[in-house]
This record gives structure tokens, sequence and C-alpha cells, in this order.
């Protein structure tokens, strides 16, 4: 059975504990590229990352883009970052059109 990880900073993850998620802490990012290595390989299919982490092992991430598991998911953070613009380009890319900030 697939499981649900999260990498990030110890005190930034610990909760998702309470949810069932798999955590895997990583303070800098080379520690996020081992345990992005390590949730894959546990058999994480979705695999969530702290967004400024996520926005500093990009080009790892991007190695997953192109196979469906796992999806690595950026966290969205309040006012922007690395997540939203994720999240954003994703869903154009889905739809078609801006649907979440209706921008041109």
């Amino acid at each position: 059975m697939y499981k649900i990880g999260v990498v990030g900073q110890r005190d930034r993850v610990m909760c998702f504990m309470a949810a069932g998620f798999s955590v895997y802490s990583a303070e800098n990012a080379h520690e996020a590229s081992k345990m992005l290595t390590a949730a894959k390989n546990d058999g994480c299919a979705v695999i969530f990352i702290v967004p400024d982490l996520a926005g500093e092992i990009a080009e790892d991430i991007k190695k997953y883009a192109s196979s469906p598991i796992p999806a690595v998911i950026p966290l969205p953070e309040e006012g922007g970052g690395y997540g939203i613009t994720q999240l954003k380009g994703a869903v154009e890319r889905a739809v078609g059109a801006d649907i979440i900030f209706n921008q041109k």
C-alpha cells in the first residue's frame, strides 16, 4: 500500500504525523534531496515538501515530473512563493486558464 510523505524541517512537519503521514526531516537542501529519495524508496506515492526546500531542490523535483508516482507537491504558503507558483502553473496547464488567481 502506498504512503504519503512530507519532507521539511522537523518543527514544520511533525504535525503531519498525526494525520498518518510519513515524515522525513531535512534542515537544508542536501538533506531534503536525500529525504526525497528516501520517501520514494519507502513507497510514498505522494510527497509533500515545504516550499523553501522545494525551491532549493527544484531540479531534483523535476526528475519526478514525468512519472505518475511519486507525485512531488510543494506545500503552498501564504503570500505566494514557490508552492503557489507551481500550483498556478499546474492549474493553467491542466485547465488552460488561470482560474485560481484570475490574473492575465
